[in-house]
């Protein structure tokens, strides 16, 4: 029987919340400090979260733990699995295989060069806040699970956390094949210091690359028709460039 890691699970409730309640801010701490954890004692947990123990153990139960050293032995244990799995897979790992099948204008080793300097944002910045349709933000889960596994928080942005503000050092990788995403979001996200941050847009229609006065620093720009399969395909592959890339880069 093949267990599901603790922080899989605390990611899809996360990308799937609708409220923002103790369990969504604990499931955010946990995310933000997942490397870490294991070495917070309890009553600093409550303290930098600002959580009540109550909601704390809420947070555990709903997740089947009686306590949070039980939870912090799971978290433990899955991280050094889940960087095994990480190891594994990278060996003989090809990024030639990926850029083949990727329909794009520039040369492969433009290409290539784009994935390689967004890891190095990635490495030098903060978290990376994925803004997406459900079907190209669900298939980020491998890529998020991965990056938290290697130290970086990613998280997904929601419209109902009225505080939550972008910093400087955040990377905002908007995946919309059409635009649209952009267009529902941009405004509101602009109030909410949007333009602080490093935009990322993955796009097959770069007329936005200047929507709203939302500059995007970097466009990764696939071709095709604007297909949602199509497009969710290519975002599947240039997130997998980008984990293998930092892997290589930063780890291997």
């Amino acid at each position: 029987m093949v267990m599901e890691i603790i922080i899989s699970r605390i990611l899809k409730y996360l990308n799937g919340c609708l409220h923002d309640d103790h369990m969504y801010r604990i499931g955010n701490f946990v995310v933000k400090h997942y490397t870490q954890i294991c070495q917070y004692p309890l009553s600093r947990f409550l303290s930098e979260g600002y959580f009540t123990e109550e909601e704390v153990t809420d947070f555990f139960n709903h997740l089947g733990f009686h306590s949070f050293d039980e939870f912090k032995q799971k978290l433990l244990i899955d991280h050094q699995l889940r960087m095994e799995q990480i190891h594994s897979r990278m060996i003989g790992v090809n990024v030639n295989q990926f850029l083949d099948h990727l329909n794009v204008k520039s040369s492969k080793e433009e290409f290539l060069k784009l994935i390689d300097d967004l890891c190095e944002l990635i490495f030098n910045e903060g978290r990376i806040v994925i803004v997406g349709a459900l079907f190209p933000s669900s298939i980020a889960v491998d890529f998020q699970t991965d990056m938290i596994t290697l130290g970086k928080e990613v998280i997904e942005y929601h419209h109902f956390d009225k505080k939550f503000q972008f910093k400087d050092n955040d990377i905002v990788i908007f995946m919309t094949s059409t635009g649209r995403t952009m267009e529902h979001n941009a405004k509101k996200m602009v109030t909410q210091n949007l333009c602080e941050a490093y935009v990322v847009l993955m796009t097959q229609n770069i007329k936005y690359i200047n929507f709203e006065n939302v500059c995007a620093d970097y466009v990764v720009h696939v071709l095709g028709k604007f297909n949602g399969i199509e497009f969710s395909y290519q975002c599947l592959m240039v997130l997998d460039l980008l984990r293998i890339r930092y892997y290589q880069k930063y780890y291997q």
